[in-house]
């Protein structure tokens, strides 16, 4: 069980790819990238985008940016806009795949 997950509204425990599965569960039933976005953590979910091991079945990235942004605090717009190009890429990257 992967040990990464939110640590407050913007923020995560770290991500570590060399203690994680990059498509494991924490104990919330969350993949990484699914942290990372909520999080809206630009260079985490990047990382884990990006990792070769990296399965997209299943991550619900815009849910979770989506739930981010709607209960991220002062910042969440912000925070959400620096996002967004990544979510773009990830589209680019994973649609032929979903």
């Amino acid at each position: 069980m992967n040990q990464y997950e939110l640590a407050g509204h913007g923020s995560t425990t770290g991500w570590n790819a060399k203690t994680n599965d990059v498509n494991g569960m924490n104990f919330y039933k969350m993949r990484p990238i699914e942290v990372a976005a909520q999080a809206r953590n630009c260079a985490e979910f990047r990382a884990i985008m990006l990792d070769p091991a990296f399965e997209s079945t299943g991550a619900r990235v815009h849910h979770f940016a989506d739930l981010g942004r709607l209960t991220g605090g002062i910042h969440a717009e912000e925070r959400y806009a620096r996002l967004v190009p990544e979510l773009a890429l990830y589209e680019q990257r994973f649609a032929q795949i979903a």
